[in-house]
């Protein structure tokens, strides 16, 4: 099967050049001057006006995710979620693996990957998440095991929240173990205790309105956590992975570490750089639906977000799309209701997989913060390489995917729940104008979407992405004395 995507501009992370594209079985075979092919037997993609981009990866999702309570589920399963991830242009995700109470996280990872298969419209991987009892059992056992079979690249580690929340010991040997096996470390940084600490004298004083779930994660908590996390990492000679940074103190904080040479990177997502405490402030219930954690700050915060994203501290945007309905719904768990006038009770998350690539193109391009070729390396190129899919995934070369965007920067959009296609009932960015979006959306050469709407079928086509990131050598903690 051949296909010529003809008159458009390329983008890739560092030059935007007119050529064409020609993909054969899915591949990208050649970049230039069409003139030069045969195109007889071949489908012609007539770009003009559009550029052609690398399809997004979003490296934090959460499709079909049960809270760690057990109580809950997100309302976006692996149909729904990817097949809005499609629309928006987002043609790779790398979701999570939580093990169960009772079943080990290898089990887990394999179940969780056969529901993929079996749903999922773009293609796939997972980061697991390091249990608490790790330093008891053999959850690192499995880890290894998933690293060398399965080809998973990335562990997950939570600082904070009951039933997620490992110990420092858990960080440093799992940094270690994962040094060895060429596994970046991803964490949710925020210090558990600070957080438990300001819950508690909430709930003390009876003080948990919906609106009040910022006032449970203040940014010290947030910037303690990163320090620690490279710290720890440093002690091993890891790379570490900041995921979610809302805070501004936080990105700071990265970039100082940053300055002095540390291996540490680092996410941001839209949510924290376009919506804010004061779109929520006043809502009363409906501000449950902008609980997320670490918490969606004040406006004065996004100015140190955006700063960090220009100098190159922030590597990657994400979206942690953990999509959750307002109002009950017959065939799914509790979902935000249950946080009505206490926001300790609601779930944590907010929809975002299929506006990822236009809210940033809006705010980031057209508002002039970003050029065309940062954008494509915020959500396609910098997370390809980081998260060992480099060479198949996130930018146009021969020889990758040919998972590519024809992308209208002409095109206008409102954005909001009539038009978006995750189940949740509500969108923090509803009502707002883009400037920016796929017209066309190809995954290994095959339309799955067009002007925002799925193409028949596409459920079930996703494939699984084993990763494979060079490995650091072994480096004992005996050997970092005096670091």
């Amino acid at each position: 099967m051949r296909s010529a995507f003809l008159h458009g501009d390329v983008v890739t992370a560092s030059a935007r050049f007119r050529a064409d594209i020609l993909v054969v079985d899915g591949v990208i075979a050649a970049i230039g001057d069409s003139a030069e092919w045969d195109l007889a037997d071949t489908e012609i993609i007539d770009a003009t006006g559009c550029l052609l981009l690398p399809g997004g990866i979003d490296t934090h999702t959460h499709l079909e995710h049960r809270v760690a309570s057990g109580h809950t589920r997100t309302a976006d399963d692996f149909e729904s979620g990817t097949i809005a991830a499609a629309c928006g242009g987002t043609t790779s995700i790398i979701d999570f693996v939580r093990a169960p109470a009772g079943v080990g996280i290898y089990d887990a990872f394999i179940e969780r990957r056969a529901r993929a298969d079996e749903a999922s419209a773009v293609d796939f991987s997972f980061h697991p998440i390091v249990p608490p009892t790790a330093a008891d059992d053999d959850s690192f056992d499995q880890l290894v095991r998933l690293a060398r079979e399965e080809g998973v690249a990335s562990w997950k580690f939570f600082m904070a929240y009951p039933g997620s929340m490992v110990t420092d010991d858990v960080l440093l040997r799992g940094f270690a173990l994962g040094r060895e096996e060429g596994v970046l470390p991803i964490v949710h940084a925020e210090n558990g205790h600070l957080v438990a600490d300001a819950i508690q004298q909430l709930v003390s004083t009876d003080d948990v309105a919906e609106h009040r779930h910022l006032a449970a994660h203040p940014a010290i908590a947030e910037e303690e956590a990163v320090n620690r996390a490279v710290l720890l990492a440093e002690r091993v000679g890891s790379d570490v992975f900041i995921v979610h940074v809302s805070a501004g103190a936080a990105a700071r904080e990265v970039a100082r570490h940053r300055a002095r040479g540390a291996r540490v990177f680092a996410e941001t997502c839209p949510q924290y750089l376009t919506v804010a405490y004061e779109d929520y402030r006043d809502l009363g219930f409906p501000a449950v639906g902008y609980i997320c954690s670490p918490p969606i700050r004040e406006r004065s915060n996004q100015a140190d977000l955006w700063d960090a994203i220009e100098r190159g501290v922030i590597d990657t945007i994400g979206t942690d799309h953990a999509a959750f309905t307002l109002e009950h719904q017959d065939d799914l768990p509790p979902q935000k209701a249950s946080g009505r006038g206490n926001f300790t009770a609601a779930p944590n998350g907010v929809p975002g997989i299929e506006e990822r690539l236009m809210v940033m193109w809006e705010a980031g391009v057209a508002s002039g913060r970003l050029s065309p070729e940062r954008f494509v390396e915020l959500t396609a190129t910098a997370p390809a390489r980081l998260f060992g899919l480099e060479g198949r995934k996130g930018a146009l070369v021969p020889g990758a995917d040919a998972d590519i965007l024809v992308w209208d920067p002409a095109d206008a959009r409102t954005l909001g729940v009539a038009t978006a296609h995750s189940r949740s009932d509500y969108s923090v960015y509803e009502g707002m104008t883009v400037s920016g979006s796929p017209r066309l959306v190809f995954s290994r050469g095959e339309l799955i979407a067009e002007n925002g709407e799925p193409v028949d079928g596409i459920a079930g086509r996703g494939t699984y992405l084993r990763r494979k990131r060079e490995a650091l050598p072994a480096l004992p903690i005996t050997e970092r004395k005096g670091n």
